[in-house]
């Protein structure tokens, strides 16, 4: 369920409660049949996650409205309330959800990448977030090997991660099982950037929707909790 879609219908609801003289207010057919589609699109998205809820507001649209004896329409008040009630409540819970998953978001990705998801902007948000991994990594290779040109995508992530001579080691290399970390690393983050950094430079651009861009958020967040302890690991002053 996106949450700005929910907050907007909520607002427009509060904005027609604040009209003066509400409740001698007509409305017209087609705002009255834009709001009742609209509460029905939210209880149905929420249906799966709260029956409860989904089912007051299916019942309480077909009530928000009534006609006098010449077929014009009025607002309900008291159905209004119940409907701003349950919005709230929804908007709030879904706001609190968001937070606990931030928590969970190394702050590189939170600086790079919240505000356009919570703006909407969710291919952005996402690519914007393997570019950070990238443009760091950068600024690393050049901190490790000062004047040597730079490498940039795949052939950088290869180089930095290399299980052979890496110049960014994430731990004891001398073992299979850290030799297969390193490896991995090296792989998680070359395919990454090679499938994930910018989406839009395919031949078929890519929009992703609220929930993948949140999985590749934290994706992200978890390459780049693994750069942070090479960086502790291989002695590295950023």
């Amino acid at each position: 369920m996106n949450s700005f879609f929910a907050n907007d219908v909520l607002n427009r609801i509060k904005q027609i409660m604040s009209t003066q003289n509400i409740m001698n207010t007509p409305f017209s057919g087609v705002t009255v049949a834009k709001i009742r589609e609209d509460i029905l699109s939210i209880a149905n998205a929420i249906e799966q996650e709260d029956n409860l809820l989904s089912f007051q507001l299916k019942a309480a649209k077909d009530n928000l409205f009534w006609s006098d004896n010449i077929g014009r329409s009025f607002i309900h008040p008291i159905v209004a309330g119940k409907i701003i009630f349950g919005l709230e409540y929804l908007v709030n819970k879904q706001q609190n959800q968001a937070n606990d998953i931030w928590a969970l978001i190394h702050p590189r990705i939170i600086k790079s990448s919240k505000k356009l998801y919570l703006d909407g902007s969710y291919t952005n948000a996402a690519t914007d977030a393997f570019i950070e991994i990238n443009e760091r990594l950068k600024k690393l290779f050049m901190i490790i090997s000062p004047g040597t040109s730079v490498l940039d995508g795949v052939a950088l992530m290869n180089k930095m991660f290399s299980p052979n001579a890496p110049m960014l080691q994430l731990c004891d290399i001398s073992t299979q099982t850290g030799e297969d970390k390193q490896k991995g690393l090296m792989m998680m983050s070359a395919g990454a950037i090679l499938g994930l950094r910018n989406p839009k430079s395919h031949a078929n651009s890519e929009i992703i929707t609220k929930e993948e861009a949140m999985r590749r958020l934290m994706f992200a967040s978890t390459l780049m909790y693994q750069i942070d302890e090479a960086v502790i690991y291989s002695n590295i002053a950023e």
